[in-house]
């Protein structure tokens, strides 16, 4: 017999079974607090289905929580309803999920294998969290009932529900797809030819050096549904003076920006030359040609924040359009913030943000949570005419190459130095950040070891015109220095505003790189500060052979705590260098060749065979390029076969993540450190690779060993590297108060150019240069 308190299962198939209590209760309440906060918390903008049917399902829960708790003979049927609700909910959120994931992947011609995984990983969570609960209480409440019919009931319930998924998958794919406009040819190398054939005969300029950005939409006469283009070129202003001398003068050009539009395909050029008749340059001109567009609305299955591809698609309301360029100029794909309370995570095109770029002056601020209803997405090809008045295809604003060669690598080379040296200001200090269109400088946020890094690739590979530039970051970085004479050394430490309380081992170890590696080209009057800053990374070395990670300022104290991620990499580095200078020119202001040589062998034993020794060594590592650029400086002083291991290991690793012709990502992506088309790359982790590959190709070549798969890699990551640089060419809309030629931005969403953007680059271009033999004197680093 049942007790009151513990009433029996009940359901097609009861069971004597007394319900749970206190398991059920407890088991309820956590489910109903993690859903509770999804609903409240995930990023969700404003209350949505999602949000509705999670607070829903957080309430069935919270429900028989508290049943649960009461002893109730309810729990039983709440748990059931319960049950069936977290079965409901994980269909739905699946088929949402499903229907999202097909039309991001229609949109951007696939998902990725590294978004795909993500998402995997994401539904495995929900599946954890709705299927055990909901199999265990209809289990336990009397399952799904018996009788011949079941079967028959279930199979054909699933062939429904099996034609009803498919066709909504079908309809999400198709959903992605943008109305065709009449375009003159599809094909961007036979449009610009086409163009090139229309153009008018314009006498070049030695001023034609001009800034083609505009911020402002352009507006059309029609909507955008019949042949359209846009072009911004340069027009002469006349003066407005009948004085002859005046008139003769030259006039200032300034950029003209239109919106063009035909009856029929075969009239566009004509009518895109007449426009540019006036033009008063050759070039630069931008243009864009429409081949679809699609009405947007937010009943679309697709996430709002990506409905816009970056670089590739414009945007419309009414017939006030701006075109990829713009958007990428004006920051929009990095204002969705999914997580409130995370505001530097941002990614993607908020449609509030979009809106307000597109309004007219005197238009009211759109709500915060507005839609994209109205929008409308834009498919360009998009085409530069550059200052000779030759066309071309540039997408994404990236000029493509055939072919990487010296010559090619060459320009960039010297384009990131000559970069480099521009930034740097009379104190020393190289700027922060710079936004390549409008010109706009930021100095704040300046760190050490980013000034020691571009230090570094500056005495690496630098001409012999940037040994000034770098003998007077070497005395700003020396100015940095916080002495402990009881402990015998010295940290370098810069914090803006308030002092820290703790420095971080980096900011200490990559200084030394750059002095030690410096020290050839500008002398030696730092040996006193190298020595210094030795020791102390000699103190901060555990017993074990790691370091570290932080120091307290106020003591000189080794401050406990996790490893930073590149520090501990950057400290091998420094050391294996001080090795080599102490065995080569032993000094008293230097730690014993010695001892620095015993801290070497403990550290690379210690990451070697202690630091990443697990089970998954070589399903995934953290970010190691260091430890591979530590591996490279040691081949000539301090060899060791097990961290040599380490870095080709972790190579081999990486190496999976770069995208190639059979990732199916885009061409200009290809060479790329990236998970696919969805998530665009960033040029730093690029860059990074190329770093650590060409340490790793440097370590084997050392052993008589030559990989033509890691040759064929290293090109594509040079190639999509010096497409990703700025040039004369695809700098059209630059500013021209700064030098952006020669630096590269974070990444094909976002331009905003940080100086270890350039400093990384450029050093995996050299290195990896000198591996390919593409520089004079190469044979390996």
């Amino acid at each position: 017999m049942v007790s009151p308190q513990e009433p029996a299962a009940s359901g097609p198939s009861s069971s004597s079974r007394p319900v749970p209590r206190w398991s059920l209760a407890a088991l309820s309440l956590a489910h109903a607090c993690i859903f509770a906060w999804a609903a409240s918390v995930l990023p969700w903008q404003r209350w949505t289905a999602f949000a509705a049917m999670t607070a829903a399902l957080a309430l069935a829960h919270t429900v028989t929580a508290a049943l649960a708790l009461a002893g109730s003979r309810r729990r039983a049927l709440a748990w059931r309803i319960g049950a069936a609700l977290s079965l409901l909910y994980l269909a739905v959120q699946t088929l949402i999920a499903a229907r999202a994931g097909t039309y991001v992947a229609a949109l951007y011609g696939g998902l990725g294998k590294g978004v795909f995984a993500a998402l995997a990983a994401l539904w495995a969570v929900l599946v954890l969290l709705t299927l055990p609960f909901a199999a265990w209480g209809l289990a336990a409440t009397g399952g799904f009932g018996e009788g011949p019919g079941l079967r028959r009931r279930l199979t054909g319930g699933l062939a429904v529900l099996l034609a009803f998924v498919t066709f909504s998958l079908w309809r999400a794919a198709a959903a992605a797809a943008a109305t065709p406009i009449a375009a003159p040819t599809d094909d961007p190398a036979a449009l610009a030819a086409a163009i090139q054939d229309v153009l008018p005969r314009v006498r070049p300029r030695k001023d034609a050096d001009l800034s083609l950005w505009t911020r402002a939409p352009i507006t059309c006469d029609y909507p955008i549904d019949r042949p359209t283009a846009f072009v911004v070129y340069p027009v002469a202003d006349r003066p407005d003076d009948k004085d002859k001398k005046k008139i003769k003068q030259a006039a200032k050009l300034r950029p003209a920006a239109r919106c063009v539009q035909a009856d029929s395909a075969e009239a566009l050029l004509p009518a895109l030359a007449a426009v540019v008749a006036d033009a008063g340059a050759p070039g630069p001109m931008k243009i864009d040609v429409v081949r679809g567009a699609q009405p947007l609305a937010d009943s679309l299955p697709g996430p709002l924040p990506l409905l816009f591809r970056p670089g590739l698609d414009g945007a419309c309301l009414g017939a006030r359009c701006l075109l990829p360029w713009q958007l990428l100029g004006l920051n929009q794909f990095l204002t969705y913030t999914p997580l409130p309370f995370i505001e530097d995570l941002r990614f993607g095109a908020a449609p509030a943000a979009l809106r307000k770029a597109l309004a007219r002056k005197g238009d009211p601020a759109p709500e915060p949570d507005v839609g994209v209803d109205g929008l409308v997405r834009l498919d360009t090809v998009s085409l530069l005419v550059d200052r000779d008045g030759r066309v071309r295809p540039l997408p994404r604003l990236r000029d493509a190459i055939d072919r990487l060669d010296a010559d090619l690598l060459a320009g960039a080379l010297a384009g990131a130095e000559a970069h480099i040296l521009a930034a740097q200001a009379e104190d020393g200090r190289f700027r922060y950040l710079l936004h390549p269109f409008t010109g706009k400088v930021t100095w704040r946020g300046f760190a050490v070891p980013r000034q020691a890094g571009t230090t570094l690739a500056l005495c690496e590979l630098g001409s012999d015109a940037a040994v000034p530039a770098a003998r007077n970051s070497l005395a700003m970085l020396a100015g940095l220095r916080k002495d402990f004479p009881e402990h015998g050394y010295s940290v370098l430490s810069y914090q803006e505003g308030r002092p820290p309380p703790l420095g971080d081992l980096g900011s200490t170890a990559l200084p030394l790189i750059a002095f030690l590696s410096c020290r050839d080209r500008t002398g030696p009057e730092h040996d006193e500060v190298i020595g210094a800053l030795g020791r102390y990374l000699l103190a901060m070395q555990r017993p074990d052979g790691g370091f570290h990670a932080r120091v307290a300022l106020a003591t000189g104290e080794a401050h406990l705590g996790p490893d930073l991620l590149y520090a501990a990499g950057q400290a091998v580095f420094a050391l294996v260098l001080l090795e080599q200078l102490s065995a080569r020119q032993p000094s008293d202001l230097l730690p014993p060749h010695a001892e620095v040589r015993a801290a070497v062998e403990r550290a690379m034993t210690y990451f070697a065979e202690n630091y990443w020794s697990h089970g998954l060594y070589g399903f995934f590592f953290l970010e190691e390029n260091w430890h591979c650029l530590a591996a490279r400086a040691a081949l000539g002083v301090h060899r060791h076969r097990g961290y040599e291991k380490f870095c080709l290991d972790y190579v081999d690793f990486k190496r999976r993540l770069i995208m190639d012709e059979s990732s199916g990502v885009a061409p200009e992506l290809v060479g790329s450190y990236g998970f696919g088309n969805v998530l665009v790359p960033h040029n730093t982790p690029s860059a990074g690779f190329g770093e650590a590959l060409a340490a790793a190709m440097a370590v084997r070549a050392a052993d008589g060993e030559r990989r033509p798969e890691d040759t064929g890699l290293m090109e594509h990551v040079l190639t999509f590297l010096i497409e990703q640089q700025w040039s004369d060419a695809n700098c059209f809309a630059c500013a021209r108060d700064q030098r952006v030629v020669g630096g590269w931005s974070e990444s094909v969403g976002s331009l905003d150019v940080r100086i270890d953007y350039t400093q990384h680059a450029w050093a995996a271009l050299g290195h990896g240069g000198r591996q390919l033999g593409l520089m004079p004197g190469s044979g390996g680093d």
